[in-house]
C-alpha cells in the first residue's frame, strides 16, 4: 500500500469505526494512551501561558473531546477531520456540551486546510501524522496557519518506542485468520465495550524524533518542550491482561519520560513556537 492510499484508507476507516474509537475514552485498557496524551496536550498548553480566548485548530479533532476541555479553560477554535463522521460526532457532542458558539467542525484535508493563512494563535494535531504520506505536508500547514509567535502541539509514533518495535509484527499476526477475533475477544472479556481491537489493515509510518525536530526547525518552529508517553510492557491487546489485573506498575512507567530511557516511549509530543 502506498501512503498516499494508506490516508484515505485511514479516513475510511475512522469514519466507518467512529463509535470503536471514540469508546476507547470511557472503556480503558492500559496501552491506551488516548487519555495520557490529552492530558499532556492540555498541560503543555498551560505551561506555554497561552491566554484564554486563544484561537486554536484542532487537525484530526476525532470524537471531538480535546475541544471540550479546551473550551472549558477558555479557548474557542475549529475540529477539522477527515472522517464526516467524527465530524458529526465532535457537532453533536458540542451542542450538547453548550460550547457550539465557541468551537465549531468541518470535514476537510489535514495537510490542505480550508482555512486563511496565520489566523491561529495554536495548532493541535494527535494521532494523524502516522497516517499521512510524509510529515512536512502536516507541519507545513500548520506553519501556515499559526500567527507568529502561535504554538504548535505535535504528537508523533515514536519508531523506536519498545512497543512500536513489536507492530510489524503483531500487524502479521492480525492477518492470520480468526486472530482479530480472538484479539476482539480478549479485550471485551478483560477491559469491556462492545468495540474489540482496532484493525486498521495496513501499518502507519512511524517518526523518528530527530527527524520530526528538524522537519519543526525547517518550517520555522523552535522546539520549548517534550514528552515520551506509552511506555506499556506489553503492546495492544496484551496490555488489557495487565487493566485486569490491575498491578498498578504499567500505570506508573510514564515517570520514565524524566529518565534517560524516555527514548522508549511509544508517543512523541512535542511543543514548539512559531518564530519565522
Amino acid at each position: 500500500m502506498t501512503d498516499g492510499l494508506m490516508k484515505e484508507e485511514a479516513i475510511s476507516y475512522f469514519h466507518l469505526q467512529s463509535d470503536q474509537y471514540a469508546e476507547r475514552y470511557s472503556v480503558l485498557a492500559r496501552g491506551d494512551m488516548l487519555w495520557d496524551r490529552h492530558h499532556a496536550i492540555l498541560d503543555m498548553l498551560r505551561s506555554a501561558g497561552l491566554p484564554a480566548g486563544s484561537n486554536i485548530v484542532d487537525l484530526g479533532c476525532g470524537p471531538g473531546l480535546l475541544s471540550l476541555d479546551l473550551a472549558r479553560l477558555g479557548y474557542r477554535g475549529v475540529g477539522l477531520d477527515g472522517a464526516a463522521a467524527m465530524v458529526q460526532r465532535s457537532q453533536a457532542q458540542a451542542q450538547a456540551a453548550g460550547i457550539a458558539e465557541l468551537w465549531r467542525y468541518q470535514v476537510g484535508d489535514v495537510e490542505a486546510v480550508p482555512l486563511p493563512s496565520a489566523s491561529f494563535d495554536a495548532v493541535i494535531s494527535a494521532g494523524v501524522i502516522e497516517y499521512l504520506p510524509d510529515d512536512q505536508g502536516l507541519v507545513r500547514e500548520a506553519a501556515r496557519l499559526i500567527k507568529p509567535g502561535g504554538r504548535f502541539i505535535l504528537c508523533v509514533t515514536n519508531k523506536y518506542g519498545y512497543t512500536v518495535s513489536l507492530y510489524p509484527l503483531l500487524h502479521r499476526a492480525k492477518k492470520i485468520p480468526g486472530m482479530v477475533r480472538m484479539a476482539s475477544a480478549i479485550r471485551r472479556l478483560l477491559v469491556g465495550g462492545k468495540g474489540g481491537a482496532m484493525d486498521f489493515g495496513f501499518l502507519p509510518r512511524k517518526q523518528r524524533p530527530a527527524q520530526i525536530r528538524r522537519i519543526l526547525a525547517e518550517n520555522g518552529f523552535q522546539l520549548e518542550d517534550d514528552r515520551y508517553l506509552q511506555f506499556t510492557l506489553l503492546p495492544s491487546p496484551f496490555c488489557a491482561f495487565l487493566s485486569k489485573l490491575k498491578l498498578g506498575f504499567d500505570a506508573n512507567l510514564n515517570t520514565l519520560d524524566r529518565t534517560w530511557l524516555r527514548g522508549l516511549g511509544s508517543c512523541y509530543i512535542l511543543s514548539c513556537r512559531k518564530v519565522v
